[in-house]
């Protein structure tokens, strides 16, 4: 196993077994660049991403939503007379799925702060009401960073990813924090998904070690993004099942891939 640098990389991808972050490629032509596939990283023995591996998984949930959306987008979007169903099917799936993206930036905005904030540093003041309750409650719980926004790589078991917070409180303990920015409603609980806590597991793990994974508190924080000013904490109890779990998960991923980082190292 290894600990690599602390460049943040966006999750969901490929990396080398040094921890360098291959998401793209060159394109043939040279013309600019296209996503890495599975095929170059069996040429290249690369290494798939914590959420790459936790993608085989169902998300009934997930999927429940996504159909709302676009069901809510056929009426936003009616079909005109003049279009095409392909036309107006993308369309819809055009206007149900803008939120998302919008989501996501708006999500990207408020961890780049939250990276700044942690150190100290000044960030956008616009974004002050969703980063002011994180620094508030950070320093209620007395927890001291030893790393944030850690790259690293798990030779074991073949996986790498981005962990964003690694912490130490008390005399002897150890723990590690994952931000996730979330759409709420006024009296509604915030739970975690439950590949979150196989998440933060996986970089559990590979950061103290299989050994001490009992010792580790692992938590969620939750920033609405509906509701400026709320923010949760939601703690993972059984983080060494779910370290057993997500070992299973990619066990299943390389079935499913037909591709073994571990082995491709060896070659």
């Amino acid at each position: 196993m290894a600990v690599l640098t602390k460049n943040r990389i966006p999750a969901g991808h490929w990396y080398r077994a040094d921890g360098t972050p291959l998401h793209r490629l060159p394109t043939a032509d040279g013309s600019g660049e296209r996503a890495t596939t599975i095929r170059d990283a069996q040429r290249l023995g690369l290494f798939p991403s914590v959420t790459s591996i936790l993608g085989v998984l169902a998300k009934p949930g997930l999927e429940k939503w996504k159909l709302n959306q676009v069901a809510l987008a056929t009426l936003r979007a009616p079909k005109q007379e003049q279009e095409s169903e392909d036309y107006w099917c993308n369309r819809v799936r055009d206007a149900a799925f803008a939120q998302v993206e919008q989501a996501a930036d708006r999500g990207t905005a408020i961890h780049a702060a939250l990276e700044l904030a942690m150190t100290g540093e000044p960030y956008d003041p616009e974004l002050a009401v969703y980063i002011e309750p994180v620094l508030k409650w950070k320093a209620q719980t007395g927890i001291e960073i030893v790393e944030r926004e850690l790259r690293v790589v798990n030779h074991a078991h073949g996986f790498a990813g981005t962990a964003d917070v690694l912490f130490r409180y008390g005399q002897a303990g150890i723990g590690i924090l994952d931000y996730k920015t979330r759409t709420t409603k006024p009296g509604e609980k915030v739970v975690a998904y439950d590949n979150q806590a196989m998440q933060l597991a996986a970089y559990a793990a590979t950061y103290w070690g299989e050994e001490n994974i009992e010792r580790v508190l692992a938590a969620n924080v939750f920033i609405s993004t509906t509701e400026p000013g709320r923010m949760e904490v939601v703690k993972h109890e059984t983080l060494p099942r779910d370290w057993q779990a997500f070992k299973l998960v990619a066990a299943l991923w390389r079935y499913i891939k037909g591709y073994d980082p571990r082995t491709a190292q060896r070659n």
